[in-house]
């Protein structure tokens, strides 16, 4: 049951990387603002800079859906990448907890989507954490 939770946790992971990813760096500049909103939940002005910033942003979120596309497809032979995956995930809700209210602020997001990502990150951690691969269940007996 734990492969099957794993492989449903970083299939539903890497699809949202790289479609987020794919929308940054294929959709011109003006259509960060919307993209941001869909995702985000908060309307940005663009300007050349932000435009930039995005396509970088776009860049990684390629490379880290597709990390988690292969953990997804052969996660028994990759599963060195799951501590790097882990610690991403483990970042990413640090930095929101610690930096909600000033991210909501900045950024006009509500509360209640704030408190939605912080689940979802955590729901993502606690799942790949508790489902990951290990190398007990490749010894034969």
């Amino acid at each position: 049951m734990k492969p099957t939770w794993f492989r449903i946790t970083t299939g539903l992971a890497a699809v949202y990387h790289l479609v987020l990813g794919g929308a940054l760096l294929a959709m011109p500049a003006g259509a960060l603002g919307g993209i941001t909103r869909v995702f985000l939940g908060t309307e940005l002005e663009v300007d050349a800079r932000l435009a930039m910033i995005g396509k970088f942003s776009a860049a990684y979120l390629l490379a880290f859906g597709v990390m988690l596309a292969l953990l997804c497809l052969k996660p028994q032979r990759l599963r060195a990448l799951v501590i790097p995956a882990l610690v991403l995930f483990g970042i990413r809700l640090a930095n929101k907890l610690v930096f909600m209210t000033t991210i909501e602020e900045t950024f006009d997001i509500s509360r209640g989507r704030s408190l939605f990502a912080i689940a979802s990150l955590a729901l993502i951690f606690g799942l790949m954490a508790w489902s990951r691969p290990t190398d007990v269940e490749t010894r034969k007996p």
